[in-house]
């Protein structure tokens, strides 16, 4: 009874061998199948999964406006800014060859005022704060009006040096024309001309007698004025 037992359960055995095969081997199957498929789904050889005509797999992808162009490029350096080398806004006029411009001080470049404190004598040989009265004609002139000054370099004091224009004049060549300053030609003669036209015309300044800004600042007075320490020297006995 016991080797019929033994005899019986072989074959039982056996086939459950042979199942446990096949279905891995169908598994292994179905896997492999599955993969093929996802790989031709991806590639879109298989029919009926919608991944767009050819056109529109081709077409080139569209880059953004502010990433095109040679700044876009990993590691360049950014696009110069138009007004890297300009400072532009509301002006307050220091004195009438130098602005303050967001904070910054801005010496016109070529030409030279007369100082805030420096008199000068009008047409009826009377003293006057012609320095002043040129600071206040350029703040009426500017009228609150956009200032844009081309920047050239700083002076020895760190003050930038400027190209300035106001509605589109130039606000030194205003400011020589109208006798209010004049031309600096220690750094540039491109004012000499309006300078000549000023004086010829009797225009500001020239309309009485003044000291040259430059060597007020040196301490130079004119007659009647309190001499300086320069003067009693002898600093100025050739003028």
């Amino acid at each position: 009874m016991a080797n019929r037992k033994t005899s019986k359960s072989h074959p039982r055995s056996r086939k459950r061998s042979r199942s446990g095969s096949t279905s891995l081997v169908v598994s292994i199957f179905a896997a492999a199948a599955a993969g093929i498929w996802f790989f031709l789904a991806e590639a879109g050889i298989v029919p009926g999964i919608p991944i767009g005509s050819a056109e529109q797999t081709s077409a080139p992808v569209p880059v953004p406006s502010d990433q095109s162009g040679p700044s876009a490029s990993p590691g360049a350096d950014p696009a110069p800014s138009a007004s890297a080398n300009a400072i532009s806004g509301t002006a307050s006029v220091v004195d009438a060859d130098t602005l303050d411009i967001h904070g910054e001080r801005v010496r016109l470049n070529g030409v030279d005022a007369p100082e805030s404190g420096q008199k000068c004598k009008d047409a009826a040989g009377k003293f006057y704060r012609c320095g002043t009265v040129a600071a206040n004609a350029l703040d009426a002139w500017i009228n609150r009006n956009p200032v844009t000054c081309a920047i050239t370099g700083k002076d020895r004091y760190s003050r930038l040096l400027g190209e300035c224009s106001v509605r589109g004049q130039s606000v030194q060549s205003w400011l020589v024309a109208s006798g209010h300053a004049l031309a600096y030609r220690a750094y540039s003669t491109a004012h000499v001309t309006a300078e000549v036209k000023a004086q010829q015309a009797g225009a500001g300044i020239w309309a009485g007698e003044f000291v040259m800004p430059w060597d007020w600042r040196q301490g130079l007075r004119l007659s009647g004025e309190q001499p300086t320490k320069a003067m009693i020297d002898g600093k100025f006995a050739g003028k």
